[in-house]
């Protein structure tokens, strides 16, 4: 079910969940909740971006796995002393 975006909250994203270029002009009304999407996305039903890259990656990281710190950002390397 496609619906008219009548309000949105602060929190709302303002570019299209599918395209992130066009900006937020309809919602449309999913088993999960809601996708905020622009018309030509909406009647192309097509998918959020955020279902196609979930928020930890398609590899699959879980929060344990980062915690172990494997998949951390590099450590500095140190500067050598001046000559």
């Amino acid at each position: 079910m496609i619906l008219t975006l009548p309000k949105r909250s602060r929190t709302d994203v303002t570019h299209c969940e599918a395209c992130w270029n066009a900006p937020v002009t309809t919602a449309r009304i999913t088993t999960e909740g809601r996708d905020l999407l622009c018309a030509p996305c909406a009647t192309a039903d097509n998918p959020p971006k955020v279902t196609l890259f979930p928020p930890l990656g398609i590899y699959r990281l879980t929060e344990r796995r980062l915690d172990t710190g494997k998949h951390t950002k590099p450590k500095p390397t140190p500067k050598s002393p001046p000559v």
